[in-house]
């Protein structure tokens, strides 16, 4: 045959399973011999059969080439037509190798590999158990090692950054837009007072107006201006000769002073936190803000706010950056010693140790790998009988008889030998039988 036709594989080469002639007796040529021998005496003995002992052995030889050709007739017949004969129930192992295989497979899979025999084997060998010795065992070995990094590496690699990234955009964009501005700045306002931020805040304006106020250039602004201011007044009377007076009698240095020192007072006094003023300052700072943040037309500046920051960056490619650069980092992190021998290793012992010793958790893990193997066999079962017949189908028959006749030939052939000497002792047997009877 060229190809066959199930498969359409090509046949197997011969020469990959011929037998080792060398190694192995050719029992084929001692089957052989055994059935020359017997004919070769039959023969021999029949011109002197008037002789009592001759004809004696010639019925043994009789016998044992009868039995000897028959078993030949037999060994040859389920492999092959006897003499290229196509004798009817010959050849049998080619003329039923459909039926062969289907009785094979049902003997693996219904007996050999039955379902319950594989689950009741898989029960005794405490997979978990053995599993959790092994993995302990081995764990800090170098080959693990490796295997660690090379399957954190391949896993992280192995992300599809692309997918994610609108995942999180979008997840990005709906927290943006539910997030609520005006609580966040209500609570910021919160934060801030109970942390008193407002008498930070007052004590910062007021440093700068001391620093400002005690500059010589403030002085003398300050000065020009009360005289300007001064001058501009004007009264009738008493009133007025008394403004001229004042005027002609304070200089614009004496009145820049005069101001400053009257400021400096006042920012004394606000320094102080128990000054009315000052913590009238301050709650009149926390109601406004309290009402501006209430204020409808604020809330909606704040989220116009917040959609117009939003737009200003591309989301996607700020994610896309920062996935690339996590991935980067842990990467990185992942090839370093830290990571097996300071992480991943330490991380199983513990859980190992954890497991092993609670039984009762133990036993339910046990339970699951079963009931999972159980599933796992029941489905691919089929598979076994499948293979099985796969592998017989890529040889021809021709192959299938010479891997047959390597591996059990040998047997066959010393049938072949057994029945010819079986035949020739059953004939002496007979022959003197026939002698005591007769």
């Amino acid at each position: 045959m060229g190809v066959n036709e199930r498969s359409g594989a090509p046949p197997v080469p011969q020469e990959r399973i011929e037998p080792d002639m060398k190694s192995k007796p050719n029992t084929r040529h001692i089957a052989a011999i055994s059935l020359v021998a017997m004919a070769a005496g039959f023969c021999i003995c029949l011109p002197f059969d008037a002789v009592p002992w001759v004809r004696f052995l010639r019925s043994g030889f009789e016998a044992g080439l009868v039995g000897g050709l028959a078993d030949w007739f037999a060994v040859t017949a389920l492999f092959r037509h006897p003499l290229g004969i196509p004798i009817p129930h010959t050849a049998i192992l080619p003329n039923n190798r459909a039926r062969v295989t289907k009785a094979l497979v049902s003997t693996v899979e219904n007996d050999l590999l039955s379902k319950t025999s594989i689950r009741d084997k898989m029960k005794q060998l405490a997979v978990t158990s053995r599993l959790l010795d092994g993995v302990e065992a081995n764990v800090r070995t170098p080959e693990a090692v490796r295997a660690i990094v090379g399957i954190s590496d391949f896993a992280v690699r192995s992300v599809p950054l692309e997918k994610l990234v609108p995942v999180l955009e979008r997840e990005i964009g709906r927290r943006i837009d539910s997030f609520d501005t005006a609580g966040a700045a209500a609570r910021l306002a919160e934060y801030g007072f109970a942390n008193e931020w407002d008498k930070k805040a007052l004590d910062f304006v007021l440093d700068f107006a001391e620093e400002y106020v005690n500059r010589e250039s403030t002085v003398r602004q300050l000065g020009a201006m009360a005289s300007d201011a001064i001058g501009r007044i004007q009264t009738n009377g008493l009133m007025q000769f008394a403004l001229n007076a004042f005027a002609g009698f304070m200089s614009e240095e004496r009145l820049g002073e005069t101001i400053r020192q009257l400021l400096q007072s006042q920012i004394r006094e606000l320094r102080d936190e128990n000054n009315p003023t000052r913590i009238g300052i301050s709650n009149t700072m926390r109601e406004k803000l309290d009402a501006a943040l209430a204020d409808p037309e604020t809330k909606k500046s704040l989220e116009r706010w917040k959609t117009e920051l939003a737009s200003r960056f591309d989301v996607a490619a700020g994610v896309h950056r920062f996935l690339e650069q996590t991935r980067e980092r842990v990467l990185d992190y992942i090839h370093t010693d830290a990571y097996p021998n300071g992480l991943i290793i330490p991380l199983l012992e513990q859980a190992i140790g954890r497991l092993k010793a609670d039984p009762d958790r133990t036993e339910r893990v046990e339970a699951f790998v079963q009931d999972k193997l159980a599933g796992w066999i029941e489905n691919n079962h089929h598979k076994i009988g499948k293979l099985i017949e796969e592998n017989i189908a890529k040889y021809d028959n021709e192959t299938l008889i010479a891997m047959l006749e390597e591996k059990i030939g040998s047997d066959l052939q010393w049938i072949r030998v057994n029945g010819a000497i079986c035949g020739f002792c059953i004939g002496l047997v007979l022959a003197a039988v026939h002698l005591i009877v007769s």
